[in-house]
Formats: structure tokens, sequence, C-alpha cells
């Protein structure tokens, strides 16, 4: 079988794509981690000489990298820790492919909607950058090899499947039930995929290896106010309580794009793949906390 090395795969995205790849017997999956104990490799591939050493070893089919520090506060303040995280690694991955692999290697590179803050859906090339997150996530796709990459620019909800990071809807979630404040962007605007769909996404980006920059997200999007109130109707709530604000009421927060909502239609004609709504997506989310044994109600 082929070999696909997921880096990041204990994170958010990555134990659910794991789990996901592994359920089609079709690939031999191995996950890579800087440090967790359920990787079944521990390393900090952004150490050049360390990764070119292990990807000579391993000699991926492919690689999907999903690594990143997502944390725009954090990226802000350590801007050598955002390099290192969200585009020394994709620079290592493109020189392993590009000047040392011994065979064809297919990288998929999950990057951002982070790029876009024009009203309405943005194309692929309506690029604004207003921060150290955007910057290096932006330097990482363009350091990866344009022939043998893919780089997918997204936004997703779901539920985790890691207790230790709780995703958006988790954490809407807690605090509903604890009672605790919610307050909600009115002024913010995505279009997420759900972290189901998107894993789908990536394996038919495995399956046809269509190289190129494209985005992947739910049409129609909305606020995350809306969202949130949307997702919380789908669980039958009634009395979900909380606080409509602006970003701009919040001055101390690093600047970031308030629309990031995507024109998905290169990915749907390129792949000829069919992206959805994104009120069909928040139900498919709340029916997965319905019958997980994570509820909200």
């Amino acid at each position: 079988m082929e070999k696909v090395l997921l880096i990041g795969s204990t994170g958010l995205l990555g134990s659910a794509l794991s789990a996901h790849l592994k359920s089609f017997y079709q690939y031999d999956v191995y996950g890579l981690s800087r440090q967790s104990a359920n990787a079944d490799i521990q390393l900090d591939i952004s150490n050049t000489a360390d990764a070119l050493v292990f990807l000579a070893e391993l000699e991926p089919d492919y690689i999907v990298n999903l690594a990143a520090l997502t944390d725009v506060e954090a990226c802000q303040r350590n801007l050598n820790l955002a390099y290192r995280v969200n585009c020394k690694i994709a620079e290592n991955l493109s020189l392993y492919a590009v000047k040392f692999s011994k065979k064809p290697v297919f990288i998929i590179h999950i990057s951002t909607d982070h790029f876009y803050d024009e009203e309405g859906d943005s194309k692929e090339s309506n690029i604004v950058m207003l921060n150290n997150y955007a910057i290096t996530k932006y330097c990482a796709e363009k350091s990866l090899p344009i022939k043998q990459s893919v780089v997918l620019r997204t936004n997703f909800l779901g539920r985790s499947h890691v207790s230790s990071i709780p995703s958006f809807t988790d954490s809407m979630c807690a605090r509903y039930l604890s009672g605790s404040d919610i307050k909600l962007f009115n002024d913010v605007f995505i279009s997420p995929l759900s972290i189901k769909r998107l894993c789908n996404v990536i394996l038919v980006c495995l399956q046809k290896k269509i190289p190129g920059t494209y985005n992947v997200g739910s049409k129609e999007g909305a606020s995350k106010e809306a969202i949130v109130i949307d997702f919380f109707r789908w669980l039958g709530i009634k009395d979900f309580k909380y606080e409509s604000i602006s970003i701009d009421s919040l001055p101390e927060l690093t600047v970031r794009p308030k629309d990031m909502r995507m024109d998905v239609n290169a990915f749907e004609k390129a792949y000829n793949y069919i992206l959805p709504n994104l009120n069909d997506e928040i139900r498919e989310i709340a029916d997965e906390y319905k019958t997980s044994d994570i509820k909200c109600d």
C-alpha cells in the first residue's frame, strides 16, 4: 500500500483524519507529532536535518501537513515560533520533495481563510495579510512545489475526538452547560466545513492529486453569531442565551480579518466535487453531538 505521512496527527483535525484514512484500508498511515505519545512518530520536523533523514527513511508517497500554530495572539507575540511551525515545516517538506526524494511525493497542505477580508466570497487571489499568523501561513504556501502539492485554504467546525483539544462547538456547549456567559461576534464572517467533510475532501485530494491552491469551505457563509445560533437550534435547545458583540469592542486583540467567506468554485471545478451549504453542515455537526457520548442537552 502507498504510504501517507500525516503531520499533526494528534490535533483536532489530525485525529479525525487519521481514523478516516485508516478506515479505508487503502493507505499505510503514519502519524507524526512533535511530542505526543499518541502519535506513531515523535519528531520536531521543523528541524531540517532531522526532517530530511526521517523522510528519506520513510519514503512516503503522500504527505499531509496539518501542523500549525493557529493562536493568532501567540503568533503575534512570538514570530520565530510562528515561523517554525507554520512555515519551516512546509519548507522542509518542499526541500525533500524537490531535491532528495527518490520517487514522486505529493503534498497536501492545510492552510487558512485568514487571508481574506473583502465583503462577500473571496477568490484565491484576494489576499490581505494583517498579522503574523497570515504572513507565516502564506509564506508556507509559497514554499511548496507547485506541481507536487495542493494547498487547501479552509476553516472547520465539529466535535473534537481529542478530550484535551476542545473545538469551537465543544466550547460553546461547555459554556452553555456551565451557565457561563457567551459572547458572539456579529461582524466576523466565515464559511467553514465540518471536520467530517474536510476529511472527505482531503481523501479526494489524495486520490486525484490535482495541484493548485484552492478555497474549500461551505457556501453561503455567515457570522459566527449566526452559526452558533443555528447550531443550538439544530440541537433543539431553546433557552440558549448570549451577548451579541462586535470584534471592534475588543481593541486589545491583534488586528485580524472580519470577512473570511470563500468562493469555492475553483475547487469544485478542478476536483468535480460539490461542496455543501453552511446550513447543511451545521445541521450535520449538531446531529453528530446528538448521537455521540458528548451531548449538549
